[in-house]
């Protein structure tokens, strides 16, 4: 039986290597489109701490950028990402990754709490952040907000079948343009969207197994089979 063709938002824009671009190939519509925009915050002060660790991508990029205009030395300090996504991004940048989320929120807390309660640690994040992981952080922290995010209003025409959701607040902003009577399905990026996505909505929802999107694409697959 031949497949039906379906509109697939993604939260995102995407480039020409783009896994996603398989979908396409394949006779659907690929919808590419960030719904947030991303505001660098002045970063003044970097806190002294033994270990920094990074909510996301943008958490780590534009942290890393102030450090580097204050002339601030990381270099004796371990770093920790959130996810895989997080951890690559820091790779480019230079700086060793000593620790990488896996799972959702609370049991990566419970492993960076096994890794690091007993030293200084820096939170980097955005300014919506849901702290999901400082919830669970009982000693002291120090933190520094890296960026905000706004959500963009944009009109999306088409009617929507699949949403592949890259963040809570692009995934809220993109229900928000789009007719949510016709969305079947939502593929997140993490534990924290999958959250967000399992309170706003009833469909069919999926996690990619990595914060990258390889993992999403597989993860779009895998739900299409059910």
């Amino acid at each position: 039986m031949k497949k039906s063709k379906k509109n697939i938002l993604i939260t995102r824009t995407i480039n020409k290597e783009s896994p996603f671009w398989q979908l396409s190939n394949d006779g659907h519509k690929v919808i590419a489109r960030s719904f947030v925009d991303i505001i660098p915050k002045t970063i003044h002060e970097i806190p002294l701490a033994n270990v920094y660790f990074y909510y996301s991508k943008n958490a780590a990029k534009y942290f890393l950028r102030a450090a580097n205009v204050l002339q601030y030395d990381l270099s004796k300090s371990e770093h920790a990402a959130m996810g895989s996504g997080t951890a690559q991004m820091l790779e480019s940048l230079g700086i060793k990754t000593n620790f990488v989320g896996v799972d959702k929120p609370k049991s990566i807390a419970q492993s960076l709490i096994n890794k690091y309660a007993d030293t200084s640690i820096c939170f980097v994040r955005a300014d919506q952040s849901t702290q999901s992981i400082q919830k669970f952080w009982k000693n002291e922290y120090s933190e520094v907000i890296a960026y905000s995010v706004n959500p963009r209003s944009i009109k999306i025409q088409e009617e929507i079948h699949t949403i592949i959701a890259t963040s809570p607040m692009n995934l809220i902003s993109a229900l928000k343009c789009c007719n949510v009577k016709n969305i079947k399905r939502i593929v997140c990026i993490g534990p924290t969207t999958y959250n967000a996505a399992a309170s706003i909505s009833d469909v069919d929802i999926i996690m990619a197994d990595k914060a990258n999107e390889e993992s999403m694409l597989g993860a779009y697959i895998r739900i299409s089979k059910r």
